[in-house]
This record gives structure tokens, C-alpha cells and sequence, in this order.
């Protein structure tokens, strides 16, 4: 019989789960070294760190190699080395960190190599509660490793997939309505669920962020109308118009914010990035499906389209200013000028530009300037979530370093 093994969060007896199940909880944080452990034939409890399989003994890393010798690959240097650059001066422009020492595909697709079983997954979702929430300690502070995101991104692609087999088999067109509510929700839906893994603090439950995905992306839309009946001359096209637009829908999606911002249970700026995209998700969906349900023969174009470019468009401009709220207010009570601070006002124009941006026609054909426009959304997201784990690690540190009371 395998290895029943139990373990200790929040003051509750978890388990059993067999020694790989255990394994994985150590690797993705949710066993921290000093979390009791205990499996039949030990006669106590013991922390994780005393067992190898678990947190093996540290070793002392082998010397450096020698420096490569010029080789045939000096342009492929050249063109990393003008990449970094280019990065360096936008991280400098929008008063961020560099992301050169990020491994984005190891963030990304590191987590699907693991096997993955249903439990785990479900497991990922029970968080955020009274009783689920980590204590501070229990925080982990580097990258973590989300995977979750593909199997349900993958959901919603059957279900399309399925979807449109069933409409062209039987020419129903009871079909359609489902069609167009997954295509417009699938993509965006995914890249919450992202971030929802990416948020460490795991104070955040997984009915706060479908509150703000559906309600507040609806309540945005609203907002977004009434306001572009102040701003005349909004559309897209050319450059003014275009900008117009950002300025009228990047203001009613953070205006949502100001809903959650003042809780004190929600202090990290990892976060305003989790609730900003939700809120930038549910926007993005409801506009799609608009979009569909008025294209006609076009609907399955712009459905394809619109979900293709959707991880460039709301979701990271909403993150973005989602970021720079949470950042202001951090543990503080809210108050409206918090609203005017720099880094606030800086954010909110970085993503009005890039939303005016896509929206505009410039010179170059869409399919260069869109996904550019989509490379570098995600590096200033990159960069902003290094700057929220660097801000955890720094509290953690502060806190330990305190003199107890």
C-alpha cells in the first residue's frame, strides 16, 4: 500500500495524499518547510524541511564555466541585446523593473510538466476564505508555476469546438447564442484564471472574481457609455479618435475598482492586477459578443479574431491600472487622491496609449502592430508582477526582522 502521508495549513489536518501528491504541494508552495508532516509509523509530527524527497539539503553550486568562445551565433547576441534594450527603456519610461532575469516560458508552460489530476485542481480554487487564506509566513514569494489556466482555456475550446460541430451537423441555430457566449468569454476567462494562480497571497476567492469578471464588467460597459457622452469624437481609425476611446473605457473600467479597492483584506499589489484583469475580462467578453451578434455571416471571423488578440487587450490594460491602484493604497485605508498619484496616473496613460494604439490605423498592417502592441502589454505585466513579489518578499523580511511584541 502506498505512503499515506497528512500535513497541517491553517491550524486543520489536511490529507492523506500518497508521497507524489505530497511532492508537488512542496513544489508549488502550498507546503512550506516548516509545515508539520505526519505519515502512520512516525511517533510525531515533523516539519517538511526535515525530509529529503521533500526539501532536499542544499549543496553548494559547481564553479562558473568558462566564458564561451565567439562563435557563428554573435548576431543572434546582438538582436537579444537590442531586445533588452528596447525593454530597459520601457521599463525606464513606465518607472518599472526589467524582466531580462525572468524566465517567462518556465512561468508559462513550466507548470504543465507535471501531471495534473483533477483534485489539484479543484484544489487550486478553495482559497480566499476565512479559514483558506495563508498567513503572511505561509505567503510564497518567488514565481510560481500556473497551470491550471491551459486545462480551462482548453475547456473552452472543446466546448467551441463542440459548439460549431453541433451547429454545422444539424443546422440548428439554437447553437448560435452558446457559440457566441464561449467564444467571447473563453480566451479572456483563461487569462483571469492566470492570474488568479499568479496571485500568491491567495487571498482572493474564486467568487470575488467572477463577481468582477460578470458584474463589473457589465457595470464598466455602463459607465464607459455614459461617459462617452462627455467625450464627443471617440471612435477608431485615426490616432485622436482612437485615443479618445482609451480615455473613455480605461476610465470606466477603473472607476469599477474603486468597489473592491477599499477592502482592507485585499492589501497586495498582485491583487489589483488579479481584480483589473477580471473587470478587463468581463469588459472584453461582453464587447465581443456584441461584436458577433451584430457581424451576420461574419460571426465566426470576428469570434476567431477577437479571441486570438484577446490576451493584448482589456484584460492587461485593466491589470495595469488595477496594479497601480493597489500599489498606492497597499495596506493604507483608500482615499480619493490616491486616485491622482503619479504611479496611478502614469498606468492609467500607459494603457489608454496602448488601447488608442490598437485602435488606431497606423501605417504598419495590423497583424505587425497588434501583436507588438500584445508583446509589449506583456512585458509592462511582467514587469509590474516582479515588482509585486519583490514587494511580499520585502514585507516578509520587515516583518520577520521585527521585534516581537
Amino acid at each position: 500500500m502506498a505512503e499515506q502521508w497528512f500535513y497541517v495549513v491553517n491550524n486543520a489536518n489536511q490529507g492523506p495524499v500518497d508521497r507524489d501528491a505530497l511532492v508537488r504541494r512542496a513544489r508549488d508552495g502550498r507546503i512550506q518547510r516548516s509545515t508539520l508532516v505526519w505519515k502512520d509509523g512516525m511517533q510525531d509530527w515533523a516539519e517538511a524541511q526535515t525530509f529529503d524527497f521533500l526539501y532536499p539539503k542544499e549543496v553548494a553550486p559547481p564553479p562558473l564555466p568558462p566564458p564561451p568562445k565567439p562563435s557563428a551565433t554573435a548576431p543572434q547576441r546582438d538582436l537579444r541585446g537590442m531586445l533588452g534594450g528596447v525593454g530597459a527603456k520601457i521599463s525606464d519610461v513606465a518607472d518599472l523593473p526589467t524582466i531580462s532575469d525572468i524566465n517567462v516560458k518556465q512561468v508559462l508552460i513550466g507548470g504543465l510538466k507535471e501531471k495534473t489530476g483533477e483534485e489539484d485542481i479543484e484544489e487550486e480554487f478553495i482559497v480566499g476564505t476565512r479559514k483558506t487564506t495563508p498567513s503572511l509566513a505561509e505567503i510564497k514569494t518567488g514565481w510560481p508555476a500556473p497551470r491550471v489556466f491551459w486545462y480551462v482555456l482548453a475547456g473552452c475550446i472543446a466546448s467551441y469546438v463542440l459548439l460549431r460541430i453541433g451547429l454545422s451537423t444539424f443546422r440548428n441555430v439554437n447553437f448560435v447564442p452558446g457559440i457566441i457566449v464561449v467564444g467571447a468569454f473563453g480566451v479572456p476567462l483563461a487569462c483571469v484564471i492566470l492570474f488568479f494562480e499568479l496571485n500568491t497571497p491567495r487571498n482572493v476567492s474564486i467568487y470575488q472574481v467572477f463577481k468582477m469578471m460578470l458584474v463589473g464588467g457589465a457595470l464598466s460597459l455602463v459607465l464607459t457609455l455614459f461617459l462617452f457622452q462627455y467625450i464627443p469624437g471617440a471612435g477608431t481609425g485615426a490616432i485622436i479618435p482612437a485615443m479618445l476611446t482609451g480615455v473613455g473605457e480605461e476610465t470606466g473600467k477603473a472607476l469599477v475598482l474603486l468597489l473592491v479597492v477599499g477592502s482592507m483584506r485585499y492589501p497586495w499589489q498582485l491583487n489589483g492586477i488579479l481584480f483589473g484583469a477580471a473587470v478587463g475580462a468581463g469588459f472584453a467578453g461582453f464587447e465581443t459578443a456584441g461584436y458577433a451578434y451584430r457581424s451576420g455571416e461574419g460571426l465566426f471571423d470576428s469570434i476567431m479574431l477577437r479571441g486570438m488578440l484577446a490576451p493584448g487587450m482589456h484584460v492587461i490594460w485593466t491589470a495595469m491600472i488595477g496594479a497601480a491602484l493597489w500599489r498606492v493604497k497597499g495596506n493604507k485605508k483608500f482615499e480619493i487622491s490616491m486616485l491622482f498619484h503619479p504611479v496611478v496616473v502614469r498606468r492609467w496613460a500607459i494603457a489608454v496609449v496602448l488601447h488608442g494604439l490598437w485602435d488606431s490605423s497606423l501605417l504598419i498592417p495590423w497583424f505587425i502592430h497588434l501583436p507588438v502592441l500584445l508583446i509589449v502589454g506583456w512585458y509592462l505585466i511582467f514587469a509590474m508582477l516582479k515588482q509585486a513579489y519583490g514587494g511580499i518578499a520585502a514585507v516578509k523580511e520587515a516583518t520577520a526582522l521585527a521585534p516581537a511584541a
